[in-house]
């Protein structure tokens, strides 16, 4: 009987589990192995009782983002055939949540533009230094390094100026990597712009064009992405709902979509999902197929194993051959603190929310507070305020050091909701999840790291393992399940798994992106 195993049971395992499932025939077996007792990886809502109301609490991602990249499709395409359609809450393109994000900055909220339109307004405080920054680039001549990559505080700095990076650019990288801009990759995060630089006679901006031409050229031929008529057909409604809306969730929470899709691949009679089983070891067998061992000795063959561990979790599975991207790729751990208020509206302003920057961090020991009941108003049943303060990441240590985490992180929100937006009164509920080594960050010279890894996971297993997760085509939600409907749907030959390794390695989309043009 061929088998496939799939390491790790977070969103890239499940999905990759999934796609096969419809690729592949019932005498197929799916395996997939997950070390906790849950599936789900970071992807978790919890849900709370208090003295007037249930209400929920995301440890993780929150929200989704509509749209017509092949990342946000593939999510609506597969919420669509979990047939969770009617467990769908929409926010509003035109809601404030959509509109109104923050940056706190010298004490105070700055709102962010988000169209042309609301430029008429002027720019804030935090924004001013883009007029320079641009002026900068426009007029000083190419100053590009000789290395092939650098961080994102030195790419800015050097084209834009310190306190474009200091003001904006790190509090958005606070918002996605948990990161600090200095350890960043410009190449891997910002290669529009890296790339622009290094075609532009004088800098970013003069070359923004040649890379729109290189990028037009790349895709000559290829469709534009959109929702195929006959699924749109099938649930119109639900499709011309989504066209309206700029981010969604799940009226139960983001830990809807896991576990829809856990159930269903568990109703198949060739998949099964082991929780509590730890990968100590993976080898080839006498036979020449894979074999992966787990805590307690167990040994599983496998036709192809699909590896979506983190990075940290693969350390020591292979043996001493090692790749510099096991080494080289530190995982950053983020503190997340729901707190819940009584009444609704205590939020000085309606947003999503607002990113604190590298220039506020004397102000601040957050890297962001989300304004949970604004931005998805309908998953409160009961009278309250959600809000959810993010702590840690490259301020992790100096934060935390070797206190007592918990009761650290609730100190720390409870005093930051206080201070930066006037909440006071006793909360509801405080629940705290300390997300220990949970995005991986892109540090410098990611891009030759991921070559590297390329050419070393096709020699592992004589052939018979690739890679899908957060650590390769992006840590966000769309960015993983996409990953793994592409190498599944794209890049396995499924057809032959039986006969002969597959010999990829599930970057090859990945690292083509990064070609430079000739």
């Amino acid at each position: 009987m061929t088998a496939i195993t799939v390491l790790g049971g977070g969103i890239s395992g499940l999905s990759t589990a999934w796609y096969l499932a419809q690729k592949v025939p019932a005498n197929v077996s799916i395996k997939v192995i997950e070390a906790s007792s849950r599936v789900g990886g970071w992807i978790r809502t919890d849900r709370r009782h208090t003295p007037i109301g249930e209400i929920i609490a995301e440890a993780g991602p929150r929200t989704l983002r509509t749209g017509k990249s092949p990342d946000a499709l593939s999510v609506l395409e597969l919420v669509d055939d979990l047939d969770l359609r009617s467990h769908v809450i929409l926010s509003d393109a035109q809601s404030a949540a959509a509109r109104n994000r923050y940056i706190y900055y010298d004490g105070t909220l700055n709102r962010m533009p988000s169209s042309l339109s609301s430029l008429a307004s002027g720019l804030p405080a935090a924004a001013t230094c883009l007029v320079g920054g641009v002026w900068r680039d426009f007029t000083r001549k190419s100053n590009t390094p000789v290395e092939n990559d650098e961080s994102v505080h030195e790419f800015i700095g050097r084209r834009f100026g310190q306190k474009v990076d200091d003001n904006l650019a790190s509090a958005v990288m606070h918002g996605i990597y948990a990161a600090d801009t200095k350890d960043l990759s410009a190449r891997a995060l910002l290669y529009p712009f890296w790339l622009a630089d290094r075609m532009g006679k004088r800098g970013v901006i003069s070359g923004l064009r040649k890379v729109a031409r290189v990028s037009r050229a790349r895709h000559a031929g290829r469709s534009v992405e959109s929702v195929d008529g006959e699924r749109r057909a099938r649930n119109p409604e639900f499709w011309t709902s989504v066209d309206g809306a700029s981010m969604y969730s799940f009226r139960g929470g983001m830990q809807t979509l896991p576990d829809e899709m856990a159930k269903k691949l568990r109703e198949r009679p060739n998949v099964e999902i082991s929780t509590g089983s730890k990968v100590v070891a993976a080898r080839v067998g006498a036979t020449g197929k894979a074999q992966i061992e787990v805590d307690g000795g167990r040994v599983i063959e496998s036709d192809h194993v699909v590896n979506t561990l983190p990075l940290h979790a693969m350390q020591g599975v292979f043996g001493s051959d090692q790749t510099p991207m096991l080494d080289h790729t530190p995982y950053s751990s983020v503190v997340v603190v729901n707190l819940t208020y009584k009444g609704k509206g205590r939020t000085p302003v309606d947003g999503f929310g607002y990113l604190v920057p590298r220039a506020s961090q004397h102000e601040s020991r957050a890297l962001g507070v989300v304004f949970d009941s604004c931005a998805l108003p309908e998953q409160d049943t009961c009278d309250v305020t959600r809000v959810t303060v993010m702590l840690g990441g490259p301020r992790f240590k100096e934060l935390f050091g070797s206190k007592d985490v918990e009761a650290e992180a609730k100190l720390l929100a409870l005093d930051t909701v206080q201070r930066e937006l006037g909440i006071r009164g006793d909360a509801l509920d405080v629940h705290v999840t300390v997300g220990a080594q949970c995005i991986p960050t892109y540090t410098t010279g990611y891009v030759d790291r991921l070559q590297q890894m390329h050419e070393w996971t096709k020699r592992q297993l004589n052939g018979r393992m690739s890679l899908v997760g957060a650590a390769y085509g992006g840590p966000a939600v769309p960015q993983c399940v996409n990953h793994a409907r592409t190498h599944v749907c794209d890049h396995l030959n499924l057809d032959t798994l039986d006969q002969s390794p597959q010999c990829v390695s599930g970057l090859e989309e990945i690292i083509k992106a990064f070609d430079l043009p000739a």
